[in-house]
């Protein structure tokens, strides 16, 4: 049985200023639709500019609920509203991308040629596994890719932010990752030395 499709809710700038919102599962492919003028009839006529912000909401009636609410808003409040789950963002002109898990996994189903449901159930097989692992004191080496461990945190004496006010911090145990050459490499925009 497939994954069931996850719905997001995107605006668009318009040429002439104006924010377009609407709902997809596919923001990327719907977006283009809206740019070559075969999207809705108001960007038909408003021109679509540019991608603003979306965020993933969850069923088709969550999205227009949600997409309901945002129509309602003034401009300014539309884009701080969406884009505070947003995984594109705007910043000096700059577009960010934050990938969620369902974003995530349509990667995997391609690149792996499987289903959504596969790729889901090997997500969560892997960062299950990891988990339990390290929460057990275990280090899992991804050779290239990375280190999963945990550190352990000496009680420490902080300051509460507000007041100044010395502030005892118990002893913890966290998680820690520490990326491999591959990866540091990839992110550099470097090959990774081959080891001789």
């Amino acid at each position: 049985m497939a994954a069931p499709s996850i719905w997001h809710l995107y605006l668009i700038e318009c040429v002439d200023g104006s924010l377009y919102t609407g709902v997809t599962t596919d923001v990327a492919r719907r977006f283009q639709e809206h740019f070559s003028g075969k999207g809705a009839r108001y960007t038909r006529s408003h021109k679509a500019l540019r991608l603003v912000a979306s965020c993933p909401v969850g069923s088709r009636s969550d999205a227009l609920r949600a997409e309901l609410a945002i129509k309602r808003l003034p401009k300014e409040k539309k884009i701080s509203a969406v884009r505070s789950l947003s995984f594109v963002s705007t910043h000096n002109n700059q577009r960010v991308k934050h990938m969620n898990k369902s974003e995530l996994i349509d990667i995997i189903a391609a690149e792996a040629g499987i289903s959504k449901a596969a790729a889901l159930t090997a997500l969560n097989a892997v960062t299950g596994a990891v988990v339990k692992a390290v929460s057990k004191g275990d280090t899992v080496s991804l050779i290239g890719f990375g280190t999963f461990k945990s550190s352990k945190r000496a009680a420490r004496t902080g300051k509460n932010p507000q007041t100044g006010a010395a502030l005892k911090i118990p002893a913890t145990t966290v998680p820690k990752f520490s990326a491999g050459a591959t990866f540091k490499a990839a992110v550099a925009g470097k090959k990774a030395a081959k080891k001789k």
